[in-house]
């Protein structure tokens, strides 16, 4: 009876360790050899570009699980496990290019594979890529995605229209942006200064968004500058200027100085436009 026992257990520890060595030694042989990122911005799609050696001499499937690859404005991490893009694909959604249910099949050699990455807010990402084949994993490395913030800038411009009552300033502002992320609610206030008195004679403020290398008018209504300064000769015009809310009257000898202020998280960018400008006053 003992003989007998140690025979059947002798038999089943033969079969796992055959069974073992079986899976393991018929299981693929996938590396993660690259990783890289070409830039994009906040609010874009970026896709990782992964490089994957199957060491083996004939194709395997292996399915890609990353963690990290989209992250939501509150910090939300979401995973795109076992999404894959195909060469010709644009769209993240398009069905046709993107696929969540098949496996990759890796032929001898360098296979290429990307996946596709989403950040609501610029900083740095740790991507975390798996090789997973039949639950057991491959390969794994992480690559830390860097998504490059804003760069605010401002810009201030006008033009002048002379009559016989009055010299009228129509004033246009841009929000620029060098960067490749985009910028939401970017503060911006409006100082204008009557430079004989020093005294703050008009403010106000606004919220702007301006895309990743791109430039946003200052501006209520399209088509309208951003403010209108009158200088009267005698008797202000009474025009309104509407639909433009930033108007400033002034009389014939007045300078302005128009200070606008940008603001978004650390970053702070100023303007200021002379009226009339230094050359108009000597």
């Amino acid at each position: 009876m003992r003989k007998s026992a140690l025979i059947s257990i002798s038999v089943v520890l033969l079969v796992l360790v055959l069974g073992g060595a079986w899976y393991y030694g018929n299981g693929a042989d996938v590396k993660i050899t690259d990783m890289y990122v070409s830039p994009f911005g906040a609010g874009d799609s970026g896709k990782l570009n992964i490089t994957l050696q199957n060491n083996g001499l004939k194709p395997v499937d292996v399915w890609l699980e990353i963690d990290n690859a989209f992250v939501d404005e509150n910090g939300v991490s979401y995973s795109t496990s076992r999404l894959i893009i195909s060469d010709n694909s644009t769209n993240p959604w398009d069905e046709g290019t993107v696929s969540l249910q098949k496996p990759i099949e890796l032929v001898p050699g360098n296979n290429s594979v990307s996946v596709w990455l989403g950040y609501r807010l610029p900083g740095e990402y740790p991507v975390n890529v798996r090789v997973v084949q039949n639950s057991r994993l491959l390969d794994e490395d992480t690559y830390l995605v860097n998504v490059p913030f804003p760069e605010l800038h401002l810009k201030l411009e006008d033009e002048m229209e002379h009559t016989n009552t009055s010299d009228v300033y129509r004033v246009y502002g841009y929000l620029l942006n060098y960067g490749l992320s985009s910028a939401d609610k970017v503060s911006t206030n409006l100082t204008v200064t009557n430079e004989k008195t020093g005294e703050i004679v008009f403010t106000s403020s606004g919220f702007y968004s301006v895309s990743g290398q791109d430039k946003s008018a200052l501006r209520t209504w399209p088509g309208y500058p951003y403010a209108i300064v009158e200088i009267a000769h005698g008797k202000p015009s009474g025009d309104s200027y509407m639909p433009v809310q930033n108007v400033i009257v002034g009389k014939e000898g007045d300078r302005f100085l128009l200070n606008v202020t940008s603001r978004w998280q650390d970053q702070v960018t100023s303007a200021e436009l002379h009226i009339p400008a230094q050359e108009e006053g000597r």
